[in-house]
């Protein structure tokens, strides 16, 4: 079973959680919000059991869940029937009717054999007006026993005042080489992570779905084909990288990160910044040659140039025609 010491990166919050359960006084309402990919579920599902476990303390490791007793074994078989979390009709919405029989109507009804009920409620930024009008009415007025906590990829797309009666916890990226370390104990045969980390820019769960993605590794290889090669490009070269880099709408916006990064190194080499702070670490020698051809000016337009790239590609221009240009530009 998962615990505390399990999640990476968010020591603050791990240490404010601990100390609810050692204290046994639990507020009635806790958003945690951050990106997807930043370890929400698995924080929300740790506190849950840490808090309905039934081992005295002095028989278990810190604040941790035990594992063994019956509120564990029932979380983790995801049979508990006082941690509640809520599954919607919909995958693209939650509806007024998904609170009021999940958590609404519910939440009547004492727990069964815990001292709490729990309530999880992934992607609460998914609600509609009305349902969250409905999940107010119980934040404001929550039996002694529940505990409602909400999971939300932005809490600014949340009403105000159920932001206002909940403890708020902002989910922090993880340091680049505790990711890095994560990754390498994951998988040993990783041999280059650089791409990986650049891209999940502090998102453990991003950065092992992309280290899985077979993917992401040819995207990445082809990437970095054009950006070391357009500067010998001819014309005919252009547009062929620029049909390539158009080629999965899907991957539109990965194209310019990646963009966006390899030319923030440039420029950080430019400027003479030490080589272990480059976030390629492994495209030094590369990454040295595009310093030595581009002046700043250059780069600073270039970087200008994707970020304006972005916001037409969201317009709907036509993306192949984009990228020449941008293409032409990095020449």
């Amino acid at each position: 079973m998962m615990g505390f010491r399990d999640i990476i990166g968010q020591d603050s919050i791990i240490s404010t959680l601990t100390g609810v359960v050692k204290s046994g006084k639990a507020a009635h309402a806790y958003i945690f919000d951050g990106e997807k990919g930043m370890g929400k579920k698995t924080l929300a599902a740790v506190f849950a059991r840490a808090l309905q476990c039934e081992t005295p303390f002095d028989e278990r490791e810190g604040a941790e869940p035990c594992g063994h007793c019956h509120s564990c074994k029932c979380a983790e078989s995801g049979s508990h029937p006082d941690i509640i979390t809520l599954v919607p009709e919909k995958t693209s919405s939650i509806g007024v009717s998904d609170i009021r029989s999940q958590v609404v109507n519910d939440v009547a009804i004492k727990p069964y054999y815990s001292p709490r009920k729990i309530y999880i409620i992934p992607d609460a930024n998914l609600m509609t007006e009305e349902a969250e009008n409905a999940l107010l009415k119980t934040l404001e007025e929550p039996p002694s026993y529940a505990v409602i906590i909400i999971l939300s990829d932005n809490k600014d797309r949340l009403l105000p005042t159920i932001v206002s009666r909940a403890v708020c916890f902002q989910m922090r990226a993880v340091d680049n080489n505790e990711v890095r370390s994560f990754l390498e104990r994951k998988n040993p045969e990783l041999t280059d992570t650089s791409a990986v980390i650049s891209f999940a820019r502090g998102n453990l769960g991003r950065a092992v779905q992309l280290s899985e993605s077979e993917e992401f590794k040819l995207l990445f290889e082809k990437l970095r084909r054009i950006v070391t090669g357009v500067r010998d490009m001819n014309d005919t070269g252009i547009s062929l990288a620029a049909a390539e880099a158009a080629g999965k709408k899907e991957e539109g916006d990965d194209v310019l990160s990646f963009l966006l990064l390899w030319f923030r190194d440039v420029l950080f080499l430019k400027a003479g910044g030490s080589e272990e702070r480059l976030i390629f670490f492994n495209e030094e020698r590369e990454l040295a040659r595009a310093a030595a051809y581009y002046s700043f000016e250059r780069i600073n337009r270039i970087i200008e140039e994707i970020k304006t790239v972005r916001s037409r590609l969201r317009s709907n221009v036509n993306p192949e025609n984009t990228f020449e240009l941008l293409f032409m530009n990095m020449r």
